[in-house]
């Protein structure tokens, strides 16, 4: 599967995009480190991978944990990318359904046909949580679709056009 990326930042009041390889990452950590070239004004550092099926955000704010929000679970693990994006809350969900008797590394994760993640990502930028979530749960909404949406309720289509 192909996909897209692209990091997203603020640098003298306007957004700028950059688009991202995540070709060889294989974890949220390593999108993080793809992005550590991005300049930024206030520290945010949004990016988002669309692919067939799925889309995801992840921001980065200076040193903080990534907060990751993908729109379809278990069709984002069916992609390297999509794990990567996915391999914290992967974690953070075989902790939360193992038991005290299961080794947590033999069943492999299975998870839901649903969004997933922090549900609230871009509340803070004009975004809500619902409105992220009937984006995601549309049905005929290709995630291309979805992405530029998003772009152009948060300011920034011209700079996502100019890196796709």
């Amino acid at each position: 599967m192909s996909y897209f990326a692209a990091a997203f930042a603020r640098s003298e009041g306007e957004w700028v995009a950059s688009e991202i390889d995540l070709d060889d990452v294989d974890s949220v950590e390593g999108v993080v480190d793809a992005v550590q070239q991005v300049e930024t004004d206030d520290g945010i550092v949004l990016v988002f991978v669309e692919e067939e099926n799925w889309f995801g955000v992840i921001r980065v704010e200076g040193d903080d944990e990534p907060r990751v929000y993908v729109s379809e679970a278990a069709e984002a693990m069916q992609s390297l990318v999509g794990e990567a994006v996915l391999s914290q809350l992967v974690e953070d969900y075989r902790l939360s359904e193992a038991s005290d008797d299961e080794d947590e590394d033999e069943e492999p994760v299975v998870l839901p046909a649903e969004p997933i993640g922090e549900f609230g990502i871009l509340d803070d930028l004009g975004i809500q949580s619902g409105d992220l979530n009937r984006l995601a749960e549309a049905i005929g909404t290709s995630p291309a679709a979805a992405v530029t949406f998003l772009a152009d309720r948060l300011g920034f289509a011209e700079a996502l056009e100019a890196v796709r």
